[in-house]
């Protein structure tokens, strides 16, 4: 199993949980999130996905304190997609105020289309430097610097696979001179933006690291580049401390939650290729309920040498068990 070094020493991790908002409009609470028997969370960094209500470092630090010792604490952060919902939003950008609303001319030029299956985010031309700054920047006022600041071990990132998008899934129409022309330039794009901003934190905290969400293919699609990308492969390793994966196991449908057993097997053998053969943990989400279904997901990924994670419903708004090793 992964040991990590943090601020207070090494931490084993076991098994993880993935919880970011409480249920019915509920915040996150602090209280609830300490009692969680999980080696890891994964949370928000604030209450109800506003800056008003952002863990302090000493709500970070009693949720670290967990009932079994010191564990890990990762916050999320979407750094492929912006909401509607967070503070860095201005309602000017579109139409209607929300994403879905047409972009007006106040629109910044990294503000890209909307997500059909989150309506609430529009896509991010990551590589832009505004949009970086809105994620960190010298003054380190960025959503991200105030992650680092509040004393999160380490920074779930969300929406790592919007290389691929950009990459190969963009429409003509929604192109702008500059767009990445292939997979090779929307990774190394992508690469070069989390290894900034994982530097940026470990100015602040040695220990820090990041776990990029998805994007399992994204060291093929450098490799598809040849040797010239060599070093971005080696700088991405040296910052990341896991990757997490969903849908991996339980993906035969269209449900949210409880589609048919139908194992990814290419991007498994990716996943053991690129990740686990490095000493990269592999942490991985299905959203699944019921003890058969359960133990069947828990089993396929402990075979594959991954670490499983069961999530109750696609929301993350109630925390599931942990799993048993």
């Amino acid at each position: 199993m992964p040991r990590y070094m943090t601020r207070n020493g090494w931490v084993e991790v076991d098994n993880w949980g993935y919880q970011l908002q409480g249920r019915n409009g509920q915040m996150l609470s602090v209280e609830a999130l300490s009692r969680q028997p999980h080696d890891m969370l994964v949370i928000d960094a604030t209450g109800d996905g506003t800056n008003a209500t952002r863990f302090s470092r000493k709500d970070v630090s009693e949720i670290q304190d967990g009932p079994d010792g010191r564990r890990l604490v990762a916050s999320y952060i979407a750094i492929g997609e912006a909401s509607d919902f967070r503070d860095y939003w201005d309602k000017d950008w579109t139409t209607t105020g929300k994403a879905t609303g047409k972009l007006t001319s106040e629109a910044p030029d990294w503000l890209g289309p909307v997500n059909p299956n989150w309506p609430e985010n529009r896509k991010v031309r990551y590589w832009d430097e505004d949009w970086q700054n809105t994620l960190f920047n010298d003054k380190r006022t960025g959503d991200f610097d105030k992650i680092v600041k509040a004393g999160f071990d380490a920074a779930y990132l969300d929406i790592v696979d919007a290389y691929y998008f950009w990459g190969t899934e963009v429409k003509k129409s929604d192109r702008q001179q500059g767009d990445p022309k292939n997979d090779t330039q929307a990774a190394d794009r992508m690469v070069d933006f989390i290894v900034s901003m994982t530097e940026h934190a470990r100015e602040k905290n040695d220990d820090f690291f990041v776990i990029p969400q998805n994007g399992a293919w994204i060291i093929d699609a450098l490799k598809d580049g040849g040797k010239a990308y060599r070093d971005e492969i080696a700088d991405y390793y040296s910052v990341i401390g896991g990757i997490g994966i969903e849908d991996l196991y339980f993906r035969g449908g269209d449900k949210d939650e409880n589609n048919a057993f139908r194992p990814d097997e290419d991007t498994i053998r990716i996943l053991k290729r690129d990740f686990l053969a490095h000493d990269i943990p592999v942490y991985v989400t299905d959203y699944i309920t019921g003890d058969k279904r359960i133990a069947k997901f828990e089993a396929a990924a402990a075979e594959d040498g991954f670490i499983p994670y069961a999530a109750p419903d696609r929301d993350l708004d109630r925390m599931g068990d942990a799993w048993a090793v």
